[in-house]
């Protein structure tokens, strides 16, 4: 394959993925990750994409976010993986507070078996949750994002102010050591922070195309992290970081 060749699929697959690892290329165009950098420099040099730590970002927009139905099927082992991790930490008289979001699904399925009480502001959540005789269900109402299905506004974040939650599970667009936790929609990244607030534990819940990434909307810096769930394709370099900052990273 010719190196321009090589450079247009390498942009294709950022533009799906939104991010993309170094390691991931190289493994996917079977060159070496210095070819791989070679090709992103280029492809930033020429405003096509953007460069971060480990690989590179998409440029058409941080506002972008694709449809609950859209992300659903992206990264679907991954986020398996991930929920049923997520789940294994629920323990029995738990109340857990779960963000929307397809990651956060994942996490509803293995929720089986033990007796918990469960707090969302997600109809899709919600929904699920109701087909479970083992748990307590509290449902934040609000106004309705039909994009996410997730309720939001200032009768949200009242009724969230009034609960205590023993963990957190949130599903987020972006991680980022410098730039924090973001999400495309201010109303929504303004209802994590209340979640945030109430909980005595935040874990986030992120496939590794997630990782420095950057959405358009701040949620919080990442000290406000315990812990993170992520898949193996992470960058070993990248962990590091994060269990230098002190937050636990559980790779699945």
């Amino acid at each position: 394959m010719l190196a321009e060749e090589r450079q247009q699929k390498i942009l294709q697959e950022v533009k799906r993925r939104r991010a993309a690892k170094v390691f991931e290329l190289s493994k996917l165009f079977d060159v070496s990750e210095m070819t791989i950098r070679r090709d992103l420099e280029k492809l930033d040099a020429e405003g096509l994409i953007q460069r971060a730590y480990g690989g590179a970002l998409s440029v058409e927009g941080t506002a972008l976010e694709p449809t609950f139905q859209e992300k659903e099927s992206v990264n679907i082992k991954e986020k398996e993986r991930i929920g049923v991790a997520a789940a294994s930490i629920v323990t029995e008289g738990n109340t857990i507070c779960l963000s929307t979001g397809t990651t956060t699904m994942q996490i509803i399925k293995n929720l089986a078996t033990k007796k918990i009480t469960v707090v969302t502001n997600s109809l899709n959540n919600a929904f699920e949750l109701s087909k479970l005789s083992n748990v307590r269900l509290s449902v934040i109402g609000g106004e309705l994002r039909a994009g996410s299905y997730a309720m939001v506004g200032s009768h949200t974040g009242k009724h969230f102010r009034q609960l205590y939650v023993d963990k957190l599970f949130l599903g987020v667009n972006g991680f980022s050591i410098e730039r924090g936790l973001t999400t495309p929609n201010p109303s929504e990244a303004e209802i994590c922070r209340v979640m945030i607030e109430i909980a005595k534990e935040t874990i986030v819940v992120a496939d590794h195309t997630k990782l420095e990434s950057v959405s358009f909307a701040k949620i919080a810096n990442i000290k406000c992290v315990d812990k993170l769930i992520t898949d193996s394709d992470v960058d070993e370099k990248y962990v590091k970081q994060l269990r230098e900052r002190e937050i636990e990273v559980t790779i699945v």
